[in-house]
């Protein structure tokens, strides 16, 4: 057990830091993270134009966005398909009230913790803990320690209750994620690494991790089962998903921390078809903090790029 336990750990590691991502970006670091988006040697023009189109209606229109992100890759060779890249400029007599220009691509704009579902169906597997076991989450208040409480998002309508893990997974419970941990021995230590919302990532990174996560064998594969469940009727976000698109991933909003976080972070990654990925995404936007804020505002153009590229392959 200590063997296994040690080999999870460390590909649990390599995950959240995006071991694969850092090898592969050294052999196309030209592409990804060039001087000027002018110079960045993508072909597909027609597709990064409507990237570009699709991020700059989502952050004037939806979400007030002040710096964005989308990424594409093949699903099938992780290839980078196109990039865009936009931050709204900083007008000195009203605040981020200014226009969307082209930038370069920021290495580390966002966190990781969109991941922890997904990381949280991989404990739950290396533990050989059935996804139809039941988990009580109680009231949505969970006390870890005298100092620590997790809280689920419904916590003020008294939770989940007892519920088993895999629909605890599909409704993203805290506190089911975090008892799908606890199926470690090492859970604490890696429930700590995957909760880290430090600003350590990009769009591309997630959907190259994603791709790779998601694509993994494994004789259960819970990720694969989580990653469609969460946009089917009995999954946390199935009124976000495009009509007739089989869709796997997930959406996710890091609100602003007064202690560690002055903006807020949307992020989605996802790969479709799902039962044969073409196409794996991913769009991050920061904004300043503000209400309301719903994961549901990068829907509409995660879904508008996802039918344009469906189509342009019939």
């Amino acid at each position: 057990m200590k063997t296994i336990t040690q080999a999870f750990r460390t590909s649990l590691v390599f995950m959240l830091i995006f071991y694969c991502v850092g090898a592969y970006a050294q052999r196309k670091e030209v592409s990804y993270f060039c001087d000027s988006v002018d110079v960045c040697p993508l072909a597909d023009k027609e597709l990064i134009d409507s990237c570009y189109n699709l991020l700059d209606r989502n952050m004037m229109l939806e979400t007030d966005g002040i710096y964005g992100q989308i990424a594409v890759i093949d699903a099938t060779t992780s290839e980078v398909l196109a990039w865009a890249s936009l931050e709204k400029q900083l007008d000195g007599d009203c605040g981020w009230c200014g226009d969307m220009v082209y930038v370069p691509f920021k290495k580390q704009v966002c966190s990781t913790d969109i991941f922890v579902p997904f990381i949280a169906a991989k404990c739950l597997e290396e533990s050989n803990t059935p996804l139809g076991k039941m988990v009580d989450t109680g009231c949505g208040i969970f006390e870890i320690n005298d100092s620590l409480k997790i809280r689920d998002h419904n916590w003020r309508r008294g939770g989940y209750g007892e519920v088993t893990f895999e629909k605890a997974l599909l409704m993203k419970s805290r506190i089911g994620m975090y008892k799908a941990f606890m199926t470690m021995p090492n859970g604490a230590d890696l429930w700590e690494q995957a909760y880290d919302t430090i600003q350590k990532s990009n769009a591309i990174e997630l959907a190259i991790s994603f791709n790779q996560m998601y694509h993994q064998r494994s004789s259960l594969e819970y990720v694969k089962k989580i990653a469609t469940g969460i946009f089917e009727k009995t999954g946390i976000q199935h009124r976000l998903a495009p009509r007739g698109i089989k869709l796997a991933g997930i959406y996710n909003i890091l609100q602003c921390d007064d202690n560690k976080r002055s903006s807020d972070e949307f992020t989605f990654i996802g790969c479709f078809p799902a039962d044969n990925p073409k196409y794996t995404i991913s769009m991050v936007v920061v904004c300043p903090h503000k209400l309301p804020a719903t994961i549901g505002m990068l829907s509409k153009e995660v879904n508008l790029l996802t039918e344009w590229l469906m189509n342009r392959n019939i």
